[in-house]
């Protein structure tokens, strides 16, 4: 319930009361993946990408799909409404892995038209 709540928070961008949320969560259940994929997407809304890796990496150790944390950011990205945030982003991405995150170059394509 923890987690969800905090993905609602995220969703409205109430980011510390997200990570408030996914912090006791995983107080209460540290096993489980889903506080630690809900504390590296907050991460990287607020452009920590250094402390979302490790998050999402403790999630994986945890069971989580690698696909879910490409999933998270995907969507950190596209929501992202500043245009220099996105291009920080994406630029981050493409700099780690440039086949992985191969999709971001859409979104630079985009903000040039």
């Amino acid at each position: 319930m923890l987690t969800t709540r905090g993905g609602a928070f995220r969703d409205i961008e109430e980011l510390d009361k997200a990570e408030n949320c996914a912090r006791q969560a995983i107080e209460y259940q540290p096993k489980s993946h889903h506080p630690y994929t809900l504390m590296g997407a907050i991460c990287f809304e607020r452009h920590q990408y250094l402390d979302g890796e490790y998050w999402f990496q403790e999630a994986i150790k945890r069971g989580a799909n690698p696909r879910d944390m490409d999933y998270e950011i995907m969507r950190v990205v596209k929501n992202t409404k500043d245009e220099n945030k996105r291009r920080e982003v994406i630029e981050y991405l493409l700099k780690k892995d440039s086949q992985r995150y191969s999709w971001a170059r859409n979104y630079l394509k985009k903000n040039k038209r």
